[in-house]
């Protein structure tokens, strides 16, 4: 019963940051998996990327995994790796460690999904996100999320995109 009332609470909290209070519970759960999934993609055969696209968008949705969302301010640097501003505050008590920038098939940047502890062993970094003092690795992985994201919850909420 106890691990019944924690997942429920935990769907609470995961549907919370998907910005809408009154969202339905696998919106929380799927938000969780979908996040967790998204790290087996580094053991897919020609998932990772090696280096960021070469088309910059200004801005990108930046979300902590199964949490907050934020706008992400994009430039290149001259090394052509990507520098991630985060417009916002993290939440103190769960700093993220590394960020992974979410590609999908067509070559179209979609989002940055933060996770908390080390970043994923062996692969490469295409750039950094950086938010007040903190400054993060950035990993790539070109992937489709259909499947692994709630579509009433994406990831990446549009309005977050927009400059």
């Amino acid at each position: 019963m106890r691990r019944v009332s924690g997942l429920a609470i935990l769907s609470a909290i995961a549907c919370s940051a998907c910005g809408r209070p009154s969202a339905n519970p696998a919106c929380g759960i799927t938000a969780l998996a979908g996040a967790t999934m998204l790290l087996d993609q580094f053991g897919v055969p020609d998932q990772t990327l090696t280096s960021a696209p070469r088309t910059v968008p200004a801005v990108l949705p930046v979300r902590l995994a199964a949490g907050p969302a934020w706008r992400g301010l994009v430039s290149m640097a001259a090394d052509s790796s990507w520098i991630i501003r985060l417009e916002g505050t993290l939440p103190a008590a769960s700093l993220p460690g590394f960020g992974v920038l979410i590609v999908s098939s067509d070559g179209t940047p979609r989002g940055v999904m933060l996770y908390v502890g080390r970043p994923v062993s062996r692969a490469p970094v295409v750039g950094s996100v950086t938010s007040d003092t903190l400054t993060i690795p950035l990993l790539a992985l070109q992937t489709n999320t259909t499947g692994l994201e709630d579509p009433a919850c994406p990831f990446f909420p549009d309005s977050l995109s927009r400059p």
